[in-house]
């Protein structure tokens, strides 16, 4: 019996410190699956348009500190794009970061891509929490043929020049500056040819060098941009000043071409025949000289100082910048005019009266 009671006492104390390590063990689970991040939605537009490059800022509280570096993570967004996904946390108190994320809506049936909040310690992820669901009303535009699929806060055209680019046509180079914006997507459906020549991004600020081929009897080069701001399209106008460095006409931009030139070398060669006559029958050193300097004069003229070589398959740029767009790329080698110089380009006139730019090193005198 003693026996018996000794055991139920013993078996009495073995269940009870069993019952109070599961206690333990469930307190301490509670406590390490206690919430310590909070993530939440500071400003988010009420709409959005296709391909606008629109903020929502967000907010992460976080209850602990024993981290030493934020990242995000960002899953699903080949409908939305996050323009600055690595851009860093800033650090409002010791509990509360604020992070303004940069996106672009695609599509009109575009979603918000998973992001996730993640806190390292020792280049480890301690914790992680995914930002809640949020769906957003993203709108189609309605635009004219001179909308440059442009929606932003304001655009600016900081400077504008225009010059011949052959016969018929003219090119125009427009600095613009814009804010908040989708300003790399500029293009226009009534110009004949455009693009972006370089780009530069400061988010929100970006600006862009926008050329374009018009034609030489365009007057004024239109264009509309959506401005969130007034929910309005605002339209652009600059007046066609074609600049007077480059030479206009067909017959200007090719020297040698045409029936003047023709006329031009019997003029030298009676000229020549006459003076030649004159030394043999005078025999006079005046006239000896007048004869050099015709021959010296008909020498620079049919080779003149400003004519170069450039070897075959030189690339003929529209812009004397590194990422400026090829237009023509040279068969053969060619003797062409040059214009003027410009850091390391040469602006250049070839034979088919078209003007462009190319590195010097592709250049080289007769």
């Amino acid at each position: 019996m003693r026996f018996f009671i000794s055991f139920i006492f013993c078996y009495s104390l073995l269940f009870g410190a069993l019952q109070d390590a599961n206690k333990t063990t469930d307190i301490n689970s509670t406590i390490q699956k206690k919430q310590t991040i909070f993530l939440s939605y500071e400003k988010v537009p009420d709409k959005v348009f296709v391909n606008q490059v629109f903020s929502i800022k967000v907010k992460a509280i976080i209850t602990v500190n024993n981290f030493d570096k934020i990242k995000n993570r960002i899953a699903d967004a080949s409908s939305m794009q996050v323009i600055n996904a690595d851009e860093n946390w800033k650090w409002y108190n010791d509990e509360i970061f604020y992070k303004t994320f940069y996106l672009k809506a695609t599509d009109k049936n575009a979603t918000m891509p998973d992001i996730y909040f993640d806190l390292y310690r020792d280049g480890d992820v301690i914790n992680s929490q995914k930002f809640p669901e949020l769906k957003l009303n993203i709108i189609n535009l309605n635009a004219d043929k001179y909308f440059s699929h442009v929606i932003a806060n304001s655009l600016t055209v900081l400077k504008s020049k225009t010059t011949n680019f052959d016969e018929k046509n003219l090119i125009i180079v427009l600095e613009i500056e814009a804010k908040n914006s989708n300003l790399k997507d500029f293009k226009l459906s009534w110009v004949k040819r455009d693009g972006i020549d370089s780009q530069f991004d400061n988010t929100p600020i970006y600006k862009i060098y926008y050329y374009a081929i018009i034609p030489k009897y365009t007057q004024k080069f239109i264009f509309t941009y959506f401005n969130t701001k007034t929910n309005s399209f605002i339209k652009k106008q600059i007046d066609i000043v074609v600049n007077s460095d480059v030479v206009s006409t067909q017959s200007d931009l090719n020297p040698k071409d045409g029936t003047f030139e023709i006329y031009k070398n019997i003029s030298f060669g009676l000229i020549f025949l006459l003076l030649l006559y004159i030394l043999i029958k005078r025999r006079r050193f005046i006239y000896l000289l007048f004869l050099i300097l015709l021959v010296v004069y008909y020498f620079i003229d049919t080779n003149p100082l400003n004519s170069i070589k450039i070897p075959a398959d030189t690339k003929v740029q529209i812009l004397p910048t590194k990422n400026s767009t090829v237009f023509y790329v040279t068969p053969r080698v060619l003797y062409v005019q040059t214009i003027m110089t410009r850091e390391n380009y040469t602006k250049i006139i070839l034979p088919n009266g078209k003007i462009g730019w190319i590195k010097d090193k592709n250049a080289s005198n007769n």
